[in-house]
């Protein structure tokens, strides 16, 4: 389970409601470790980084994706390093642990009103860009402010056309992944509220969270 393998001594712990989000500071040096809760696992999450000291600096998806390609530390489902967008492209996080390797990282969109809308007929539907809006209220900032977010342990593939499908996560409650921050972190973690589709195997759970010094 999640208890397995500390990096390090642990110093917060707390769950992501189902359906909700929780916007926390990791400082330099920490690990983030992200997991289920729910014993039939299958919880996926949406999760937005900033430089907590200076929020212009956010994770961007598609050059930590082209950046761990080139260096061979990584590939759509598994990056090593998270990089910031340019112009300043440093790395944020870096992963120490990772038992799925399995993510969506070639994306950086989120479930979103307009999302629920187009692909299930539904109006008023809760959505991660909702959760991490929200989140992130606290210390000033609002959904205009993310740019990309991480799907962790959300599976998707890609077709020969171009098209993609989202499958069923196969995220057990044993799996996790740990991330130490190369700096202060801001990170806004939604519990994907999806239903109407495959992502979190049509239930929404809670996500665990685990801060090591």
């Amino acid at each position: 389970m999640s208890t397995s393998n500390p990096p390090g001594n642990l110093v917060e712990e707390f769950e992501i409601p189902a359906t909700f989000g929780r916007a926390f500071i990791v400082k330099k040096g920490q690990v983030l470790r992200i997991h289920q809760v729910d014993p039939r696992g299958g919880q996926v999450g949406d999760c937005a980084f900033f430089n907590a000291n200076d929020t212009k600096e956010v994770f961007h998806c598609g050059q930590s994706w082209s950046l761990n390609q080139m260096a061979g530390t990584g590939n759509s489902r598994a990056f090593q390093h998270f990089w910031s967008k340019p112009p300043r492209e440093n790395i944020m996080l870096t992963t120490v642990a990772d038992t799925y390797r399995d993510h969506w990282g070639n994306m950086g969109g989120r479930c979103s009103r307009r999302i629920y809308e187009v692909r299930s007929s539904i109006k008023g539907h809760r959505s991660c860009q909702d959760n991490i809006a929200e989140a992130l209220v606290p210390f000033g900032l609002s959904g205009d402010d993310v740019i990309d977010v991480f799907n962790v342990f959300m599976s998707v593939r890609l077709d020969a056309d171009g098209n993609f499908e989202i499958l069923p996560s196969r995220v057990t409650i044993d799996d996790y992944i740990d991330l130490r921050a190369e700096m202060d972190i801001l990170a806004a973690i939604s519990a994907c509220p999806a239903k109407d589709s495959p992502t979190n195997n049509h239930r929404s759970s809670p996500l665990g969270i685990k801060i090591y010094q």
